[in-house]
Order: structure tokens, then sequence, then C-alpha cells
């Protein structure tokens, strides 16, 4: 780069034969400024912006640094306005560098003068700034100044018309969605009433994408567009088409299937059928089916009466005509539940709110019951019945770890296992490879797991760990935490440092106030109450 600019300096030392003298010391200060040629625009249409100055004295070259939008604004050409050479732009992501010169014997130019002339094309839309950074200045006799001028203007630009026949960007026809640049973030914002975004594929750039509609936003990652865009070929205008249909037909199988569970259901809101399609000029589509997490639905809620803790996200599963938990992350402050998908199908949010007659509204873990049968991770011996003071088995234990870890199969049910004793087809197999797979289980000895054995709450704790480990990439700093219980000794060496850290994290804690019982039996409420520890630490962090 330093070699391009070198030259410039090089051709007007041999372009001038006979130095010019100099201009009177007393002449005014020069200054400079940019004039566009408009200051609106639609996206998709060009014009120009001239670096013009006043007060000139002897110019005979220059060098002009622009900084520009980028991420909505494209240069097309450059022009030298005063005459003589030029050299090509540089241009390093949002700068441009552009010098010219005069030739052979001439006087620099004077008074006031356009240096030279930036055509742009508006590529999305938004507010988009040019500022003119600074100017070298060269006289006929190769001396040169130079000023940071504070000079910029900002250019508004509009979305593209809507095509013949729309109702607008704002309709339900074909129109174009407008796209605004916010935070490095492509937002398109439509009406309540429109069912699909229909977006320029140019105006998303290599941004993330957010559509928003009053009661649904749907995030797309930049790795997902990109995905469609190279079915295409990367087609330039080719246009995406982001819909979000509702739905009515499926919403009472949704009420009818889970309420057979005796809980009581409520759809909340409109349910959608999610779809994201690439289209290029010539009708080639490409259609966003496996998206590995880069969609992420955000439902908003409006109903007061709502209990947000008991809010899940459920997709449509065609093959068993049944609604199905996928997750979702509650912020209580703006009403809203977010979920991150795997694949594109129809979304709905429900309330689920299950009981047990086992469980009365004054028992202790009553809440916690509430909340983790919304979630979906814990479950009852029979549809009413939950047996808080039964034991847990290892296979049990393992398999609400993995639920409420999130942790997902990657393939059908395994072919073999990793202990001798967990058959293939085992209603636990996959879980268990998982949680062994992730390091977060052992056997106990000669390559067994003994998956109907009781957990014992020692070795409750040191599940609890690895899996809190597992998930946060955090250690539990514990000095001393068992010195407080009078059965510390009772508690086995091999386990000794996780029983510590769990009580410590506040994951678990005494069955009374001085006695931790590590030989016992955990219960299935205190597993799942355990469970809800972790999530809720695990959120804790995820927070901060």
């Amino acid at each position: 780069m330093k070699n391009r600019w070198l030259l410039v300096s090089l051709v007007i030392s041999l372009a001038i034969i006979v130095c010019v003298p100099n201009q009177a010391a007393a002449a005014p200060v020069p200054s400079y400024s940019l004039i566009p040629s408009t200051l609106s625009i639609q996206a998709g249409s060009e014009f120009t912006v001239k670096v013009e100055g006043s007060n000139i004295v002897d110019l005979y070259g220059y060098e002009v640094n622009l900084a520009y939008d980028s991420t909505r604004l494209q240069l097309q050409e450059t022009k030298d306005k005063i005459g003589g050479f030029a050299i090509d732009p540089i241009v390093t992501q949002n700068r441009i560098q552009y010098a010219g010169t005069k030739i052979g014997l001439v006087q620099g130019d004077n008074g006031s003068l356009t240096l030279s002339e930036f055509k742009f094309k508006a590529i999305a839309s938004g507010a988009a700034s040019i500022s003119l950074t600074s100017v070298k200045a060269i006289n006929s006799q190769l001396l040169s100044t130079v000023q940071s001028p504070t000079a910029g203007v900002s250019i508004q630009i509009s979305s593209h018309s809507a095509v013949s026949g729309s109702k607008g960007a704002a309709g339900n026809g074909n129109g174009l969605t407008p796209v605004t640049i916010i935070d490095q973030i492509a937002v398109a914002k439509v009406d309540s009433n429109q069912k699909f975004a229909s977006i320029l594929n140019s105006e998303i750039g290599g941004l993330p994408l957010k559509v928003q509609t009053p009661l649904l936003t749907i995030n797309v990652k930049p790795e997902v567009i990109q995905a469609l865009r190279n079915q295409l070929g990367n087609v330039k205008d080719a246009l995406l088409k982001v819909e979000f249909l509702p739905i009515v037909d499926e919403t009472g199988i949704a009420e009818m299937m889970l309420q057979q569970r005796h809980a009581k259901v409520k759809v909340v809101g409109q349910p959608y059928d999610i779809s994201l399609v690439l289209v290029a000029p010539d009708g080639r589509k490409a259609v966003a089916e496996q998206v590995g997490s880069g969609v992420e639905l955000v439902f908003t809620y409006l109903d007061k009466e709502i209990d947000g803790e008991l809010l899940g996200v459920y997709y449509f599963n065609e093959a068993a005509s049944s609604w199905e938990y996928v997750g979702g992350t509650l912020d209580a402050q703006t009403d809203r539940v977010a979920v991150s998908l795997d694949h594109l199908s129809k979304y709905v949010l429900l309330e689920y709110n299950k009981t047990f007659k086992d469980i009365p509204a004054a028992h202790w873990a009553s809440r916690t019951l509430q909340i983790m049968a919304a979630r979906h991770i814990v479950n009852g011996v029979t549809d009413d019945e939950f047996k808080p003071n039964a034991s847990t088995t290892r296979a049990e234990f393992t398999s609400l770890l993995v639920r409420a870890l999130g942790m997902k199969s990657q393939g059908s049910a395994v072919a073999s296992s990793a202990f001798a004793d967990v058959a293939a087809g085992a209603w636990y197999a996959n879980d268990v490879e998982m949680a062994y797979e992730a390091g977060l289980i052992n056997g106990i000895s000669d390559g067994r797991f003994v998956p109907n054995a009781k957990i014992t709450r020692e070795q409750m704790a040191a599940l609890i760990i690895r899996a809190f480990e597992w998930k946060t990439k955090q250690s539990i700093q514990s000095v001393n935490e068992l010195e407080g219980y009078r059965d510390a000794e009772e508690v086995s060496r091999w386990s000794a440092k996780e029983v510590e850290m769990a009580i410590a994290a506040g994951l678990m804690r005494g069955k009374s106030g001085d006695v931790f019982d590590p030989k016992s039996n955990s219960l299935r409420v205190e597993a799942a109450q355990v469970m809800m520890n972790l999530l809720n630490q695990i959120s804790i962090l995820e927070g901060l």
C-alpha cells in the first residue's frame, strides 16, 4: 500500500518540470466538506458524494481518506476532478483512500473547487454515515499540509419499493420487508396481520437476522442463511422468505393429548408453522429444515394470569400426531419465552400445570415438582402418583440428569452399551450412554453399571457435581463443609470432596440440621429437588 502512495508522489515529482512560485502567505486557511447528491435514497439505488474545498491555494495534488458505513453502502466508482492522474482507490473494511495529481508545467488550482467524487450504492435500509477523516494537500512545490476536517453526512436509506401488485412492505402482499441494521443485526419488523417476511438476500449480508412481530420474534444465525446461499450458489438477488403461518387444527390435539396425563394445559397465544426459504430469481429454492440450533423463537405472552414458570414450547410431531416438549427459557421481566430449534416445524407456547394426588399443596416439594413436571424432567410412577418417598435407581437418576441438562441423542437407539448389564433396548440405554460419553457416570466394577441399584446420597452428590462442572465449565471451591455434620466420618473417602462441593454450591444439604446421611438411598423427591437446585445454579451463572 505504501508503494502505491509513493507512486503518487513520484508522479507529482516527474510531472513538474519547472517549479511554480509560492502563493501569498496571507491566504486564508483551506476548508473541506462532503456534498452528497441526495440525503435520502432507496435501497438498490446509487448516489454520489463530492469532496469540495474552499479557500484553496495552489492545489497540485491531494490524498483524501473517507470512513463509511460498509454494512449499508458499497463503493461503485471514484473520479478525480482536478484533472491529471489518479490511482485506483484502496478500500479496506469501512475505509477509502484516494489520490490524484496534476501533470506537467501547470499552476495549482485556487479558490473553491471539487477534488474528487465517489459513487455509492445503497445496499441496506437505515441511516448510513460518510465522513471525511483527513485531506493531504500538495502544492506545486511538492510541499504538503494535512488537515483532519469534521465533515460528514448521513444518508437515509429506505427499503426497496414493493413489486407490482403488492400491498406494500407492511402488507400481506408480495412486497419486500424493510430491513434496519441495529447493533450489527439485520432487523425486519412486520405487522400483526402478516404471515411472512420477504427480505432481499443482499440486505442481510453476513449479519444475523431478527424478524419481529408483536408476539413472536424469529432469530436466525448467519450460518443458517449462508447454508441456503450455498445450496443456490450464492445468488446475489435471491429473496429470503421467513414464514410464520398461524395454525388452528392441531391446538385441540395439544390440550386433549396432554390433559390425558392429568395436567391442566392452556394454549398461550398463537401456534405457528415456521419455515425459512431462499428463492433465486429463476425460481430455484433452498429450504431450511434441520437448522442445528441456528434458529431461535421468542414468544411474548400477554395474559398476566399465566404462570410463567410452567410455560414451555412444544412442536407438532406429524408422525405421532402429537405435541412434544422442546424446552424454553423464561424472561419474567419481559414476559417472553425463548427456545433454540434443531428443526423447523409447527410450534406453540403452552402452560402445563401438573399435580400429583400424593403431593398435597402444603408439601415442601410441591412447587418444585410442579415446575419440574412442566419442564418434563420429572415424571410420576403413574399419571397421577409421584411416590415421593420411594428410592431412586441409578438408571432413573441418570435419565433425570440427562433430561435436566438438555442432552440429546445424535442418532437412533444404541446398538451396544459401554456396560455389560445395560441392554441395548432398555428404556434408559441411550441416557446412560450419553452420560457415560460426557464423563458424568462410571460403572461399579467389571464393566457393570448396575442400573437397578438404588443410588445413595453421596453417589448423587458426585454425579451432580460432575454435571455442574460439565455444563458450566467451572469448578467449585469448598473448605471443610462437612465439619458441621456429626456423621461426616460416614462419608466415603472417594466421595468426600464432591459432597463438600455439593454443599458449598447449594446443590445439596443435610437431611436435618447436622446429619447428611451419605449412605442412605436417595428418595425420588430428593432427586427432584437436587435437580431443581442444579438448574437454578446454572441459570444464575448463565445470567451473570
